[in-house]
């Protein structure tokens, strides 16, 4: 396990580990520490592979031979120097030392819940991925496991195989035990990151520039994900966060409650699907009226109206809310959608109250938000920083000649120290070539109606046009 400060490890409450004296409990701690792996992970396989008895002598059902906590078959006690006969004459705490002499084979690190599993069950599966395939039909071996192929699709892979273990996990309150941070980084990261992604708080091209690192990019997403549920913004993928995530994934409907459900409701009454009076009668419980409002919502979009918030309700709802970026371009005029104060890869200044000059088109913020997404990629902790675009409606705004319908945005050109702070093409803090670069990436990839910016350097390439004021700020009108 990592000794960094930045991952943390307590034992949860893992269905049966309430029957283990505490000397089992701290043991077993102890030999996950010696072995590298997560205690949970250990817990969870024992828990399922003993019908939640955690009994050393609990014996296979189907008759294999097997006893005891991970199911040592016949031929493999004997290789660790025992028998089963031996094994389940043993206290649980005694019979951890097989278990952990068993586990010390594995040269390879055990970093998922899967790859613990597949020691136990196909140790030659280990480290090959969720998607590795197990089993094929037709086979002898598929059919023995074909309640394992939960998508019934002929193959069982090892995600499929490990699904029931992973569920001890969940039903112990949390996803794996571990509280992630800043710093932290392996698979657990990685799931994190694709979780984030699911649920539109990500991008793909974020996740590639850290695959498994959780930096600067994942805890920004994190915190966003967690005030956008009720939950203390602190960029640590704590027992909360997990159980948030953990519950949207196996789906919130009717009956539901708690701070997911309040993120959904005010997300409902953003979109004017349901009224403050209607979420203070029932805070937080999933009644008829949020099931309603969700429904309707869900018809909206194109998805099947079931009333259960998963990941593609989720998002969707996510990015149609005001205070979020629409991520679908919009064919209207109206100049009524506001830009966040920061996102991916931008962030706002000399931003007035409310927002009231950053309202736009909703392509207009959609291609902000792309832009931020696309200079993220090669910059992700420099973001552009977006500063005037229209008041709401449009209509004349001072001291501007444009911005009048919200296709105008003005963006601060780039430094040379990395700082969002002011400056000019004469600034000795100016940078020409980040500028340069950042005009270069809207002109490439969007319908640009012209680019105003005084750099002589960028107008005799062709790239900006002169125009009065223009010194400190780089214009950029869209066509649509």
């Amino acid at each position: 396990m990592p000794e960094n400060g930045v991952m943390d490890v307590t034992l949860i409450n893992i269905p049966g580990i309430g029957k283990t004296s505490e000397a089992f409990k701290q043991k077993l701690i102890q030999i996950a520490a010696d072995l590298k792996v997560n205690p949970n992970f250990l817990a969870a396989v024992m828990s399922f592979e003993s019908g939640e008895t955690f009994s050393p002598s609990i014996k296979n059902a189907a008759g294999s031979g097997a006893v005891g906590l991970i199911q040592f078959m016949p031929p493999t006690a004997k290789t660790l120097g025992t028998s089963t006969a031996a094994l389940a004459a043993m206290s649980a705490e005694d019979q951890l030392d097989f278990v952990a002499k068993y586990f010390r084979q594995f040269k390879r690190p055990l970093l998922t819940i899967e790859d613990v599993y597949m020691a136990v069950l196909m140790p030659s599966a280990i480290g090959k991925g969720s998607d590795f395939a197990l089993f094929k039909k037709p086979s002898k071996a598929y059919d023995q496991n074909k309640g394992l192929d939960i998508n019934q699709d002929g193959v069982i892979t090892v995600g499929e195989a490990a699904d029931r273990v992973r569920k001890k996990l969940g039903a112990g309150g949390g996803v794996t035990g571990t509280v992630l941070r800043r710093g932290a980084s392996g698979p657990e990261v990685e799931r994190l990151q694709d979780e984030l992604v699911d649920l539109g708080y990500m991008t793909r091209a974020q996740k590639l520039t850290g695959i498994g690192s959780f930096g600067p990019i994942t805890e920004n997403a994190l915190k966003h994900f967690q005030a956008d549920n009720q939950l203390v913004p602190n960029g640590s993928f704590d027992s909360a966060s997990q159980a948030s995530i953990r519950q949207i994934n196996e789906g919130i409907g009717k009956e539901s409650r708690g701070n997911v459900v309040e993120g959904l409701q005010d997300r409902l009454v953003a979109v004017g699907l349901m009224t403050v009076s209607q979420v203070n009668s029932g805070r937080g419980i999933f009644g008829p009226q949020t099931d309603g409002a969700l429904k309707a919502f869900q018809l909206q979009h194109g998805i099947a109206p079931t009333g259960i918030l998963k990941d593609e309700t989720y998002k969707a709802l996510l990015l149609a809310t005001p205070t979020a970026i629409p991520k679908t371009l919009s064919s209207t005029t109206s100049v009524d959608t506001l830009l966040p104060e920061s996102g991916i890869g931008f962030t706002t200044y000399n931003r007035e109250s409310g927002g009231a000059d950053q309202f736009g088109r909703a392509a207009t913020i959609r291609h902000i938000q792309e832009l931020g997404e696309l200079w993220s990629v090669k910059h992700p902790s420099r973001p552009i920083a977006i500063g005037d675009i229209s008041r709401k409606g449009g209509g004349p705004f001072l001291p501007h000649a444009t911005h009048k319908d919200g296709l105008d945005v003005d963006m601060r050109p780039l430094t040379n120290n990395g700082i969002n702070e002011p400056t000019n093409i004469g600034a000795a803090n100016y940078s020409h070539e980040a500028t340069r670069e950042l005009i270069v990436l809207v002109r490439d990839n969007f319908d640009i109606e012209v680019v105003f910016f005084n750099d002589p350097l960028t107008i005799s390439e062709g790239l900006s046009k002169h125009a009065k004021g223009h010194d400190n700020h780089v214009h950029v009108r869209f066509k649509s």
